[in-house]
């Protein structure tokens, strides 16, 4: 197959090929505005009570959409895909570790949207399931293949249809529901969970494929245009899906967040467009998240594109036939343990480190937020895991960057 488009795995995007900001915005924010961000939504609803889970929503969202913010503005300035800019910071064998483990990571969740597409499929068309996910796992693929200028238009389709039924589906909602019975809704004491856990919940849905925005925002053309692309997927793109999912939960309609199952009761071609409305969706997280596997894979091997995601996609197929679907809660409690020290890191040295070459203070402070995570989910639950990551790794690396003699990075570190 001929390659007609340049994905600029192993060097910087140059100014010439650089996208603009609504092109973007488009992609990033097709990614967050899906379904599994309303299932996310209904969990914390369910668990906090309306007033009480919309805040952990809302403090999740702005913590997350600094966090992906500030990464953005260093990728544009740097133009570089995430695995190229980590081995920058983290140094060859650390940067490559870590490309590895979060590149790795999305490929699970390209296995959970293809296992709950193809669930889809099995129910409304009637497919046996493995069939069925290896049908939407291929699809999945084959759109990846295509590269960046594929997302646009899948993100666009996304975006559209899923507005268009969040707003029918809550029409139908408040037929029977007043917001005051909304709003008042409060979980029982044996399904409570503390605000902090919301926090991370709300976090922990695209912490991972935030830490990886450089994949995106490396194609701005200023930094200032790629934080306006990451503001548009978060806090506004992630909130969406949680709120509606909220809604329909506190309302006992839809108590997993699946607002477009309230089309049903309208009829047989209704059901019909929700389950293509939902392949779709899935379509959207998938393609993006096998987009990030592959580009950032693509910075560790000689490989091109187009076959590493063929080679990704068949291992998370793989993964959706072995029903990773099932494990997604205990998935997003790793992800708020893990992933969030990496951008503290980062963001630290693109505010004190520039100009130096500080592998090891980086590679302490990650570790160094995983042990605090992990201290924290064990002794005090109670608090939001994915913050305490954020922010030991960055008061860490701040520490270690400022008080210890580093090295100045040169031509061969920032390559």
């Amino acid at each position: 197959m001929t390659k007609t488009f340049q994905e600029y795995e192993h060097q910087a995007v140059p100014i010439a090929a650089r996208k603009s900001v609504f092109s973007i915005a488009i992609i990033w924010s097709g990614f967050p505005m899906v379904m599994v961000g309303a299932f996310v939504g209904a969990q914390i609803i369910n668990g906090l009570g309306f007033r009480r889970g919309m805040l952990a929503i809302l403090i999740g969202n702005l913590l997350l959409a600094g966090y992906v913010a500030a990464l953005s503005a260093f990728a544009a300035k740097e133009g570089k895909s995430f695995g190229l800019s980590c081995r920058q910071l983290f140094g060859e064998w650390g940067g490559k570790l870590i490309t590895f483990f979060l590149s790795g990571l999305v490929v699970g969740w390209f296995a959970v949207q293809t296992g709950l597409a193809g669930e889809s499929v099995f129910k409304v068309f009637g497919l046996s399931q493995p069939v069925a996910i290896l049908v939407v796992g291929g699809l999945f693929t084959l759109l990846t293949t295509a590269g960046l200028p594929m997302l646009k238009p899948i993100s666009i389709l996304s975006i559209v249809l899923f507005i268009f039924t969040g707003i029918v589906s809550l029409g139908l909602n408040f037929q029977h529901h007043t917001l005051a019975q909304i709003i008042a809704y409060q979980p029982s004491h044996a399904t409570s969970m503390a605000l902090g856990v919301g926090v991370t919940l709300a976090i922990s849905v695209f912490i991972d494929s935030g830490t990886l925005t450089a994949d995106f925002t490396r194609w701005s053309k200023s930094p200032t245009q790629a934080v306006m692309a990451s503001l548009s997927a978060f806090p506004i793109a992630n909130t969406i899906p949680m709120l509606v999912g909220g809604i329909v939960a506190a309302s006992l309609t839809a108590t997993d967040g699946n607002f477009a199952q309230l089309l049903n009761q309208l009829g047989p071609g209704y059901t019909l467009f929700a389950a293509i409305f939902f392949v779709i969706n899935c379509a959207s997280v998938a393609t993006h998240g096998l987009y990030n596997a592959a580009a950032g894979w693509g910075s560790l091997f000689n490989l091109p594109f187009q076959r590493l995601a063929v080679i990704l996609g068949a291992v998370g197929t793989g993964l959706a036939l072995a029903g990773i679907t099932e494990f997604l809660v205990n998935w997003l409690s790793l992800l708020g343990i893990v992933v969030p020290g990496i951008g503290g890191a980062m963001i630290a040295w693109s505010i004190v480190g520039r100009g130096r070459f500080a592998p090891n203070a980086l590679l302490i402070s990650w570790a160094f937020s995983i042990f605090c995570s992990t201290v924290a989910s064990v002794y005090a639950p109670q608090y939001s895991v994915a913050v305490i990551a954020i922010f030991s790794a960055f008061i860490a690396a701040c520490v270690l960057l400022t008080c210890l003699p580093q090295k100045v990075a040169t031509s061969e570190h920032l390559r």
